[in-house]
């Protein structure tokens, strides 16, 4: 029986010149087209496209060393305060902890908490001051006070190198209060740039910012 369908399916399909329904049992056709070589390099590309790392991690080396300028010589007028980054503050964040580790002192985990809570205090004083409905209090985001507090940070590294070769004593507590206050007066006005609602309260948006760069010098200094 299976002769005789298999010869009368032969027939049939010479006949109307149409498709064999019936094959044998160890042929295959099936078959694979695989990519070639082209193709992945199309699609993956090479490693000469790739952004360079501090690019992909959006530290701009360029914008932090201008930025840093600017604090230190007290030329806020020349900053830019819509491109804001958090490398920088990270950076001084680091530089200040390994500077209290050269004398033995291990606070990483400290300076960032105080720097944390510290942004968060800050930012709530100063929104209240703006006021919620005030549309300049909408850029005064958390963030962007991180940032600039942060950034104000870089006089109170430079007071922890100099402590380093300064005993303590009157010299070095003189030192801490104008690093303090400067680290301060600095904060506030960029602050009263970011939001001009508040430019007549500066002293007391100086108070809350110069509290916290006097637990930074303390930290320092003992």
């Amino acid at each position: 029986m299976a002769e005789f369908s298999l010869a009368s399916g032969s027939q049939r399909s010479g006949q109307g010149g149409g498709v064999e329904w019936y094959e044998s049992a160890g042929r295959s056709d099936y078959s694979f087209d695989t990519p070639g070589p082209s193709s992945s390099a199309a699609t993956y590309g090479t490693f000469e496209d790739e952004p360079p790392l501090l690019e992909e991690l959006g530290i701009d080396i360029t914008g932090i060393l201008q930025r840093s300028t600017c604090i230190a010589s007290s030329r806020t007028r020349n900053l830019n305060l819509e491109e804001l980054d958090m490398g920088g503050p990270l950076i001084f964040v680091l530089v200040l902890a390994c500077i209290h580790l050269l004398t033995g002192k291990l606070h990483f985990g400290v300076i960032l908490g105080w720097s944390v809570v510290s942004s968060i205090v800050v930012w709530l004083v100063v929104n209240n001051m703006a006021g919620t409905e005030n549309p300049e209090s909408q850029s005064l985001g958390l963030y962007s006070c991180c940032c600039l507090l942060g950034y104000c940070l870089l006089p109170m590294v430079v007071f922890a190198l100099l402590a380093l070769i300064i005993p303590r004593g009157f010299a070095n507590a003189v030192l801490a209060s104008v690093t303090t206050l400067w680290c301060g007066r600095t904060a506030a006005k960029l602050f009263v740039k970011k939001a001009p609602s508040i430019s007549d309260q500066t002293l007391l948006v100086a108070y809350p910012c110069t509290l916290m760069y006097s637990a930074f010098a303390l930290l320092t200094v003992y």
